[in-house]
């Protein structure tokens, strides 16, 4: 039974197949998406606290396609499990330099799973909230206090985009045992303090001359560390590969 089991999980057949229906699977997300508003709001919130509040029936996409993604990642793992015990296997009968080459996809894919793990781990045990970005506001993130001191908006004046938005940002206050820390916030420069990330985001489109409403998008994602390693581990991993092939191929000593 368990060897049965073990054969179809590291089948490329089920990778196939989960391949495919993970694209159907996204396809109709994006309908789905696209004509209710309340998904917009994963972005703001942790998936079990979006689920909590949201599910119903038309969630049954959402609940599926984390189901596929699970299955892929253990058909990944299995499969590049079984690949390096018959490289280990062949060790001998191998060069050395050739048994690196044709362990490079198999650590490629398994990269792909440490990055899934990450953004798993940031959705599930991470942190999300929001609040508005009007002076006085406040927030309290673990033992800091979060407070917005005041926030400024500068606009074109002169040219075609006279009137248009130019600049937008805010001055926070973060309290840690009776310390102050002053850091200014910027669109698309976000902040970080013990680990905590802080955007900052306009709710509303900004009209000629008007300020827009802004707000701070609060985030801790366990899982970056993950992330950037499978991400940064993969780049490397391609890059040696088809260099060495490139090499191989036009006859040099690698």
């Amino acid at each position: 039974m368990i060897y049965t089991l073990w054969n179809c999980l590291t089948s490329t057949r089920l990778c196939f197949w989960t391949l495919n229906l993970l694209t159907v699977n996204l396809v109709i997300g994006g309908l789905y998406t696209n004509s209710d508003k309340r998904y917009q709001q994963i972005n703001t919130q942790l998936l079990p606290d979006w689920l909590q509040n949201n599910i119903d029936g038309d969630c049954w996409w959402l609940i599926s396609l984390m189901m596929l993604l699970t299955l892929l990642a253990c058909n990944i793992a299995a499969c590049s499990s079984q690949r390096m015990l018959q490289l280990w296997q062949r060790r001998h009968h191998t060069d050395k330099k050739h048994t690196l080459l044709l362990l490079c996809p198999t650590l490629m894919h398994l990269c792909f799973v440490f990055i899934l793990s990450g953004h798993a781990l940031s959705e599930f045990s991470g942190l999300k909230t929001r609040m508005r970005c009007v002076a006085g506001q406040q927030i309290t993130i673990a033992a800091t206090n979060v407070e917005v001191l005041e926030q400024h908006s500068s606009f074109h004046a002169t040219g075609v985009l006279m009137g248009n938005l130019q600049h937008c940002e805010a001055q926070l206050k973060f309290t840690d045992n009776g310390h102050n820390i002053t850091n200014q916030l910027q669109v698309l420069h976000p902040l970080w303090h013990k680990g905590v990330s802080y955007h900052l985001v306009m709710s509303s489109k900004a009209l000629p001359n008007q300020p827009p409403r802004l707000q701070v998008i609060i985030k801790q994602d366990p899982g970056l560390t993950l992330i950037i390693l499978g991400n940064t581990l993969m780049c490397l991993l391609m890059g040696g590969y088809f260099f060495i092939i490139r090499k191989l191929r036009h006859g040099d000593n690698v």
